[in-house]
């Protein structure tokens, strides 16, 4: 490592610092892709650091630096394929939202890991990844490029299904997928090339700061609780319809649970945080890629879709009704889902405003749960 790659490892670890402590200060922890994202930050600066213990001990002579020297780069070895690991783990969550598919291939990567760390112990004895000659300066083995190649499938391996699930992706997120593996990339190829620079440390920041860039534009404009768009999103998009109807007729429709405070008050809030986000799957199941979700307030959520026949909109009423219906039959819930709405299609003709309109649909819910209230 010379003194100016030394200088961006460094800077590396600053800006990885930076990000790590205001992650840890903004991001609501208890979702699981911001835990793997802090996660893979605090790993790559334990790599960073572990990095430069190894070039510190390279190259001096007596049995205390040997000793550092070779423990840093079995560190190093074993530790580094985890970072990818849970570059993998987020990009999968990112496209599921499946913690049993989280589960299942954390169990893999486990395995695959544990061959990793046998192989690099082994290497001690047989010298076949690194080495290290009689003034203890590190070398690379005869097969050093088989634990490059094995960290590199780690890395592409989420691209078959984030290609093939593109459709589920948000354009934002999509991009940013795939700008992770640039700098990394970048990174690794001018260190395997141009043997004693260490550009992967800042390869690697790079790409999580893309990630975290994308992470705070999704933090401004979802729901924390239900991780669909907030108010404030909605409320833009709302306008822009509006503004552009001329080009095209949209529907809205304004859902409100039923009897969503007994809920809370009966079994708490913490199922009750459970029902809204049972609304949002069940929701979600029933809505295309390009319908816009979000949370209207409490227990209400407001869909826009484009929908430009009054007789379609009432047949995706009466789906999103089927399929509540359909939950309490089949979940083990301590609690019944049903709402009432209020639904219009926008065009043309329209003469509201953006404010006027949600007043509208507003009003037509609370006719729609007095009904109910009556039956």
């Amino acid at each position: 490592m010379t003194l100016k790659t030394l200088d961006s490892s460094v800077l590396s670890f600053i800006v990885l610092g930076i990000i790590f402590l205001d992650a840890r200060s903004r991001l609501e922890r208890k979702f699981t892709l911001y835990n793997l994202f802090t996660s893979l930050v605090l790993l790559n600066m334990i790599l960073i650091v572990n990095d430069l213990v190894a070039w510190y001990f390279d190259g001096k002579l007596g049995l205390f630096n040997e000793i550092c020297c070779r423990l840093s780069d079995v560190i190093l070895f074993i530790i580094e394929p985890g970072s990818l690991v849970i570059w993998n783990l987020y990009a999968n969550y990112l496209v599921f939202h499946d913690e049993h598919r989280l589960q299942k291939l954390k169990k893999f990567f486990f395995i695959l890991l544990i061959i990793n760390a046998v192989f690099i112990i082994l290497n001690l004895y047989t010298g076949w990844f690194f080495g290290f000659n009689a003034q203890n300066e590190y070398y690379r083995g005869d097969f050093y490029i088989l634990h490059l190649l094995f960290c590199i499938f780690i890395l592409f391996a989420p691209f078959p299904f984030i290609f093939s699930n593109r459709q589920n992706i948000s354009k934002k997120h999509f991009h940013s997928l795939l700008l992770f593996v640039f700098p990394l990339t970048v990174g690794v190829i001018l260190q395997f090339l141009f043997y004693g620079v260490s550009y992967i440390w800042s390869g690697m920041m790079l790409s999580i700061l893309i990630i975290y860039l994308s992470i705070q534009d999704r933090e401004s404009s979802t729901d924390f609780l239900t991780e669909i768009y907030n108010r404030k999103q909605l409320d833009h998009f709302i306008k822009n319809k509006v503004r552009c109807k001329r080009k095209s007729s949209f529907s809205i429709i304004l859902i409100d649970l039923d009897k969503f405070k007994d809920i809370n008050d009966k079994y708490g809030h913490d199922v009750g945080d459970e029902a809204l986000q049972d609304t949002v799957e069940i929701l979600q199941r029933n809505l295309r890629h390009n319908d816009f979700l979000s949370r209207y307030g409490g227990d209400e959520f407001l869909i826009v879709m484009d929908i430009h026949t009054p007789e379609l909109l009432e047949a995706t009423i009466q789906r999103l009704k089927e399929s509540f219906k359909e939950f309490n039959q089949t979940r083990k819930k301590p609690y019944s889902l049903s709402f009432s709405s209020g639904y219009y299609l926008y065009n043309k003709h329209s003469k509201m405003s953006a404010q006027e309109l949600m007043k509208h649909v507003d009003q037509l819910m609370y006719r729609d749960k007095e009904k109910s209230k009556i039956l």
